[in-house]
C-alpha cells in the first residue's frame, strides 16, 4: 500500500527529481575517471540515491526503493574503490536513473512496475559479477511510463464519463 498523503508524496517526487537531474552528468564524470575514482563525487551521487531510497521506503514505494537500493550498493563499492566504473556499469546505472525518473512520473502506480531485471543486474554487479553490465537489458524508461499512460487514459476516460453524466443530468432548454 502506497502512503496516502498526497502533499508528502508530491514533495518526495520534487526532491527525488531534483536529485536525479544531477546524477546523469555526475555518473558520466565518474566514468571518465575510470580507476582514478573521485570518491567525493561518488559520495554525492550515493547520498542522492540514498535519500531517494530512504524516502521511498518510508512511503512504501517498493519498486523505487528496490531499484534505488540496488543502485546504492553499486555506488558503495565504487566509493570503497572495490569496483571500477566501466562504461558498461555506468550505462546500467544511467538506465536505473532513467527508470527511477519514469517511476517518479507516475509515482502512485510505481509499485505496479517490475524493476527486478535491472535491480537484479545491478545486484549481480555489486556481488562481483561486472560482466552482467555488458549484457543488454530489455528494461527501458518506457516500461516505467506504461503505467503512467494507462493512468492518464483512465483519468481521461473518467473525466469524459463525468462530463457526459454532468451534461445528462442538466435539463435542456427548449
Amino acid at each position: 500500500m502506497v502512503f496516502e498523503d498526497q502533499e508528502i508524496i508530491q514533495e518526495f517526487v520534487v526532491e527525488s527529481t531534483e536529485h536525479l537531474s544531477d546524477i546523469e552528468n555526475q555518473l558520466l564524470t565518474i566514468e571518465e575517471g575510470g580507476a582514478d575514482i573521485d570518491v567525493a563525487l561518488v559520495n554525492t551521487v550515493f547520498r542522492a540515491v540514498h535519500s531517494i531510497k530512504g524516502a521511498a521506503g518510508f512511503l512504501s514505494l517498493t519498486s523505487i526503493n528496490e531499484l534505488a537500493h540496488s543502485l546504492e550498493n553499486v555506488l558503495n563499492l565504487m566509493r570503497e574503490r572495490q569496483l571500477v566504473p566501466t562504461k558498461a556499469i555506468v550505462d546500467m546505472m544511467l538506465k536505473a536513473a532513467d527508470q527511477l525518473r519514469g517511476l517518479l512520473e507516475n509515482v502512485m502506480n510505481s509499485n505496479e512496475v517490475d524493476v527486478s531485471e535491472l535491480s537484479n543486474s545491478l545486484s549481480s554487479v555489486a556481488a562481483g559479477n561486472p560482466t552482467v553490465a555488458a549484457k543488454p537489458l530489455a528494461v527501458s524508461a518506457s516500461k516505467a511510463s506504461k503505467a503512467s499512460k494507462a493512468s492518464k487514459a483512465s483519468k481521461a476516460s473518467k473525466a469524459s464519463k463525468a462530463s457526459k453524466a454532468s451534461k445528462a443530468s442538466k435539463p435542456t432548454k427548449t
